[in-house]
């Protein structure tokens, strides 16, 4: 198998003897911050839809994996084969609609019994969430844990509503002048918006990605039209600014 040529490529990098001084004396806590940019690139690549590129980054990702796993194997913790044995037996386990003829009327149905084949064993359905997650993507999976078990808004205009009172009580610490307290509403406010991403099915990072996307475009195209009529912009009013933006708009 092509995979086993890869893991054999590891193996000579991080062969004591004869392996790359670079890749020898790496460790899973040095390699991890490339893990997560192998990620980012891959990310990147499936926005621009770039296949070619694609390809070749998830590569780039799954050496990470294979990376990881020979350090583990030198530790004699576990290896690449651990590694899909214990993937592939919980998918097989989690879809037993798929693999083991159990039957499910709907998709509620189903996704009730993931959450609790999940959670069989915990104190708290919480107390999986990895620590290590952006802060966004740890509000979505709290979000999504107590929803599975009916702590959520009734409908998209309930969870809309949360967002206005948050933003009011955003205002009123703003006005107090009480920075601590703006802080927490402000984090208040974050919470409540990234809640209604998650009602309308939307993930929070590809829309908020699109909105980067769409205000940078304007930007460089308001910076083409001052270039064009001459205008130094670190001499503009606000005023002049809103006129250059309106004129980016269109």
């Amino acid at each position: 198998m092509k995979i086993d040529k890869l893991i054999k490529i590891m193996e000579k990098l991080r062969d004591p003897k004869d392996g790359c001084p670079w890749d020898k004396k790496q460790t899973m806590e040095s390699i991890i911050p490339h893990t997560i940019e192998e990620v980012y690139e891959v990310a990147e690549q499936v926005y621009l839809k770039n296949y070619g590129k694609l390809k070749e980054e998830l590569g780039d990702l799954l050496f990470q994996v294979i990376y990881l796993s020979q350090i583990a194997s030198e530790k004699k913790k576990f290896d690449f084969n651990d590694v899909v044995e214990s993937i592939s037996s919980k998918m097989i386990s989690r879809h037993p609609h798929v693999f083991k003829g159990k039957k499910f009327k709907t998709m509620k149905e189903f996704k009730l019994w993931w959450e609790k084949s999940k959670n069989k064993k915990k104190n708290s359905i919480l107390e999986d969430i990895p620590f290590t997650y952006p802060a966004y993507l740890e509000a979505n999976k709290i979000q999504k844990k107590v929803a599975s078990v009916g702590f959520e808004y009734r409908n998209n205009l309930e969870a809309l509503d949360k967002v206005y009172e948050e933003l009011e009580e955003l205002k009123e610490e703003i006005n107090a002048k009480n920075k601590n307290k703006i802080k927490e509403e402000l984090g208040d406010l974050i919470f409540a918006t990234l809640d209604v991403s998650r009602k309308l099915k939307l993930n929070p990072e590809v829309i908020l990605k699109k909105a980067n996307n769409k205000f940078s475009k304007r930007w460089k195209k308001l910076e083409k039209i001052a270039k064009k009529e001459k205008l130094d912009l670190n001499k503009l009013s606000f005023k002049k600014y809103d006129l250059l933006w309106n004129k980016a708009k269109k």
